[in-house]
């Protein structure tokens, strides 16, 4: 086999390995959320399960990036994944209280950080360069939502025939088969390091380079001191990154407060509930379609610039829905808000890790995914503060904040972006030169 052929083929792997691990996040809670209403009966602890998923991301990003700095990242993800399935088949046997309930989510939600800021640190090893990174971050995001969808179906399936014991058995199953994986991206990274090492014209010492590929990202104890705060540090350094990040925190913030309301607002709406899940499936279809219009001139763009934009256009879909609550239009608002939120994920991403050290992906991830979350849980915070009646009012007010935040950062970082092109050989996003004191 070739190496290109083997280079498709562990791509393939991977992505088929990221898609059923993502159905088993969804599996995981959803059936854990479903087992948590059914053996409690208690809103209160379903709650705590949903924050519980939450709160590890945020509160252990730290110890989290520093782990992924100081050790290989293929064989953290392996170890993550190996502990996701235990915790998942531990729970189908034993998790009936709510104690348990929410120390499951809580467990899994630590794992599921780790795994995804391995993920972060090793997409730009597996393919340094920024446009293939774009193009893989764009596959990804589509594999990703599409197990979003695959996922609730597959637990009232799988709930209607076994009970949500059945469900959490194979959501083992799900995180078991991600591990194969593993194995695959460890090799893949020796022969990206040979390959390294032959355009580097040192290709006649393939020992050396294959150490180099099993201990990279294998930092000592002193570099990877300062945990969070280092990775945030590093995230917000630069004008350009700190224009595009502070918009991101203000419009995530202010669309969680719209996706807390919506529910409040489907009887408002045509259609009432069954209109307000067509919605929410119209979004997800949204959200495959997305990463695929980036391509041709949009690719092109600075990665901040397009990540802002989408932003704008998400508030913009909520500002739409609020204020001409007719299905069809609705429906156009809410396809067009779930591709510009898969835009914006994929083109955050890159820019963020585009041009990070190697050694502070791991705490610059953990920073990012931190970040956004507690953002969110801000946004949840303030959504708890609108009274049910006030539901549309809310929509409009956070739908319009959100378009206009992203409006002005949108101008706002087109005035800081460099117009010159990136030196050749740089370690930029597509179009995007990086500032001084940017990882």
């Amino acid at each position: 086999m070739t190496h290109a052929r083997q280079g498709r083929a562990a791509t393939l792997l991977v992505i088929a390995a990221l898609l059923v691990s993502t159905v088993g996040d969804e599996v995981a809670m959803v059936a854990l959320a479903l087992r948590g209403a059914d053996r409690t009966g208690l809103t209160s602890v379903v709650s705590a399960q949903m924050l519980a998923g939450l709160v590890p991301g945020i509160a252990l990003g730290g110890p989290i990036g520093r782990i992924v700095d100081r050790f290989r990242a293929d064989a953290v993800l392996g170890v993550t994944l190996a502990l996701e399935c235990l915790v998942a088949a531990a729970a189908a046997a034993v998790a009936d209280g709510a104690v348990l309930l929410i120390a499951t989510m809580l467990l899994l939600g630590a794992w599921g950080a780790v795994a995804q800021t391995c993920v972060m640190a090793l997409v730009p090893r597996l393919f340094p360069a920024a446009d293939v990174q774009l193009r893989v971050n764009s596959l990804m995001e589509s594999v990703r939502n599409a197990g979003y969808i695959i996922g609730p179906l597959l637990v009232g399936l799988l709930t209607a025939h076994g009970g949500t014991g059945l469900a959490l058995a194979v959501d083992a199953g799900t995180f078991a088969f991600a591990l194969l994986a593993v194995p695959v991206i460890s090799r893949w990274l020796v022969m990206a390091a040979r390959e390294r090492a032959g355009a580097a014209g040192r290709a006649e010492a393939p020992a050396a380079e294959t150490a180099e590929a099993v201990t990279e990202g294998t930092e000592p104890a002193g570099k990877t001191e300062g945990g969070l705060r280092v990775g945030l540090a590093l995230l917000w350094a630069g004008a350009q990154r700190r224009a595009t990040l502070a918009t991101i925190v203000v419009t995530v913030a202010a669309t969680s407060v719209v996706n807390v309301l919506l529910p409040f607002f489907a009887d408002d709406i045509p259609g009432g509930t069954a209109a307000y899940g067509v919605l929410l499936a119209t979004w997800s279809v949204g959200l495959v379609l997305g990463p695929f219009t980036l391509r041709g001139g949009l690719s092109r763009q600075p990665t901040a610039v397009v990540a802002v934009g989408a932003a704008a256009i998400i508030g913009l879909s909520y500002l739409v829905t609020g204020a001409y609550p007719v299905v069809p239009l609705m429906l156009a608002a809410f396809l067009c808000g779930g591709m510009a939120n898969a835009v914006q994920n994929v083109a955050l991403r890159t820019h963020v890790m585009a041009d990070c050290p190697p050694d502070v992906r791991g705490r610059v991830g953990a920073a990012y995914g931190a970040t956004l979350q507690t953002s969110v849980a801000v946004g949840f915070a303030l959504a708890g503060l609108a009274p049910a009646d006030w539901a549309r009012w809310g929509i409009l007010t956070g739908g319009g904040v959100a378009f206009l935040a992203g409006s002005i950062g949108w101008f706002r970082i087109r005035a800081v972006a460099p117009s010159p092109a990136p030196a050749e050989g740089a370690s930029v996003a597509a179009g995007q030169v990086p500032e001084g004191g940017t990882p």
